[in-house]
Order: structure tokens, then sequence, then C-alpha cells
């Protein structure tokens, strides 16, 4: 029997189909020396703001950074608990661990997001927020989530890392909640030459925060 081997990704491919562009964006940018926040990034974080549906756009190191920095925004930290679904990556949870914060683990439904029906059963007096996964592509159930965080007076932070342009009722990913959380590591949908993140929010205090 043959057998494939098939890579998961093949950055070297993509590179390739888009060479031009890249290497022209490459050449404008070190020819200009901008390096760090310059014109680049902030149209890139403008364009990025009115595809997602928000006020506003930060570019940030890494999508764990977005996370972390939500948290610190919302004012989330030691004593408080944050639920966040049990099936994810351990940057969701490390991220509310680092805020001084405690996660508490919900389980999936069928999507693998987290399941709302378990949502309020682990809402204590301690709890501040809810991160919600968007996993694979696939949108937790942002309208429920809203309605029990609007009804205990949580915060909602998108883990949207996985699903940029997804959306429910024509509301994008990262559009729902007090922030949303993008990463642009190579393998993610818009994946950067290195590692990358950001933020999107309605809140300016969340923007100029991070």
């Amino acid at each position: 029997m043959k057998t494939y081997r098939v890579r998961f990704v093949d950055p070297a491919a993509n590179y390739r189909s888009i060479r031009k562009e890249i290497d022209a964006a490459y050449r404008d940018v070190m020819s200009k020396g901008d390096l760090i926040d310059r014109g680049q990034l902030k149209s890139f974080e403008s364009h990025l703001a009115r595809f997602v549906g928000t006020k506003y756009a930060v570019g940030l190191n890494s999508g764990y950074d977005a996370l972390h920095m939500s948290l610190r925004a919302l004012g989330i930290g030691p004593g408080d608990e944050v639920i966040v679904p049990a099936h994810t990556f351990v940057a969701t949870c490390s991220a509310v661990v680092n805020a001084g914060a405690v996660p508490v683990l919900v389980d999936v439904s069928g999507d693998f997001n987290i399941d709302v029906n378990r949502i309020e059963e682990a809402v204590t007096e301690r709890t501040k927020a809810i991160i919600p996964v968007h996993l694979s592509g696939y949108m937790a159930d942002m309208p429920k989530i809203m309605k029990i965080a609007q009804k205990h007076d949580l915060k909602v932070i998108e883990d949207a890392c996985q699903s940029l342009g997804s959306s429910i009722d024509s509301r994008r990913a990262g559009s729902w909640g007090h922030a949303g959380c993008w990463s642009f590591y190579p393998f993610k949908i818009l994946g950067g030459y290195g590692d990358g993140g950001a933020i999107t929010t309605d809140d300016p205090d969340v923007a100029l925060f991070a």
C-alpha cells in the first residue's frame, strides 16, 4: 500500500503563492526603517477593526498577550474566577492564572465549544468573566453567552484566535464581548512570519490599556 505524507501546513508554498506582495511589503518596511509601531501597523489595525466590526484594534506580539492584557484591562485579578471551556489551548487558562485569577473549567458540547447550558452552574460570587473560545472556525453560542453575562454582570473576552471571519447573525467573532483576542501565529487563519496578535474592542479604556 502506498502512503502519502500530507503536511498540516506548508508555509513555503504559501509564500510562493504571494511572493511578489510579500517581497514588496518587506522592501517597503525595510527601506523606510518602519520596524515598530509605524504606519503599516496602524493601517492593519484600522482594517482589522473595520473587518471585525469594532471601534478599535490594537496590535500585540501574540494571542496569549491579547488574552492576558484583556483580562488586566478589565480589572480581572487575584481572588477572581474566570469561566473557560475545558477544551482549549493551554494559553487560555494560563492567561487567567498569570493575571492572578482562577480558571473554572466548563465542559464543551458537540461542536467542542463551551456548553452554554452548563455555564450558570459554574457561576459563583467570585466569577468575574467568561472566556468563550471559538474553536476551528466554529463560534460559541454568543447570543446566549451574552445574556448569561448580562444577567450575572460578567465581562466577556472572546478567544477568537481560530475564527477570524466567522459570524453569528451577521455579527463577527471578536465583536460580541468586551474584548476579542486574536493570534497571527504562522499557522492561524491569518498567519504572520513570526508571531503576532491583536485585541479588538469598542471600549476605549481597553484599547488604551493594551
